[in-house]
């Protein structure tokens, strides 16, 4: 008897607006593709009500993380955003901390108190014993910096994107890799990146409702594009999606705990 591939999305937004008419298809959909768990990270104070709320619609899919992302701080709210994290933490019931990060991509006004907020997400992370999801954009110094300094924390770098050293680097700080739609895209060089680090520190995400894999480039992502992944893992790799599938979710174990 062949046992059924299980996956886990490490990192999906379904509680975005992008899902508000169809959650239930999603859901639906994921489930039928063999993705069990689903991983929340969270956005800021302002998007926690709705991630609450799905996982209170499926509680055995969804799994939460709270965190402030780096393009939602600001010099006016880092003090409050900050008091959040840390009181939603003292609750409990988080399995992460996520998503924090760098993002200067779009903006540097805010790099100091980006800056700032990761390494106290960092240190919460840290005091609670809780894996972290990263967010790095345009920043891989900085982020990897802020992460060396903070040694002893768990966790992915979501969505990577860096060179063989870089990854090196993420995986001597005990991090995983999060890998997502885009290494199907034709002339990423990430997947010269994989190749050289092999994929047993690797997760499986796809950051819906963005970033879809190929053939959905340029539509809404969803979580049931995670067999899409793995497929092109598999062949990547040239090992069989059962491997892939066994690989990812002994990583996940390894860093979520769940």
């Amino acid at each position: 008897q062949k046992k059924k591939m299980e996956f886990t999305d490490t990192h999906t937004h379904l509680y975005d607006q992008a899902f508000e008419t169809d959650i239930d298809d999603v859901v639906a959909r994921a489930l039928a593709f063999g993705v069990r768990k689903m991983f929340l990270p969270n956005e800021d104070s302002a998007s926690l009500g709705a991630l609450l709320a799905l996982q209170a619609r499926y509680p055995e899919c969804f799994a939460c993380m709270v965190g402030v992302h780096p393009t939602s701080i600001t010099a006016d709210n880092l003090t409050s955003e900050k008091e959040f994290v840390a009181k939603e933490l003292e609750k409990g019931g988080y399995i992460g901390v996520g998503e924090i990060g760098m993002d200067l991509y779009w903006d540097k006004t805010f790099e100091k108190e980006q800056r700032e907020a990761f390494g106290y997400q960092l240190d919460l992370a840290r005091k609670y014993d809780l894996p972290v999801s990263v967010h790095c954009r345009e920043a891989m110094a900085p982020t990897l910096e802020i992460i060396e300094a903070h040694p002893g924390v768990k966790g992915v770098m979501h969505c990577f994107s860096g060179t063989y050293e870089d990854a090196s680097r993420v995986l001597d700080a005990g991090m995983a890799l999060g890998v997502g739609g885009t290494v199907t895209y034709k002339n990423n060089p990430l997947k010269d990146v994989l190749r050289q680090v092999g994929y047993d520190r690797i997760v499986l995400e796809t950051d819906a409702p963005y970033l879809s894999p190929v053939p959905y480039r340029g539509k809404r992502n969803e979580s049931s594009y995670i067999p899409d992944i793995a497929a092109f893992l598999a062949g990547l790799f040239g090992v069989d999606m059962e491997e892939i599938s066994r690989a990812t979710q002994a990583t996940v174990k390894g860093v979520f705990r769940v």
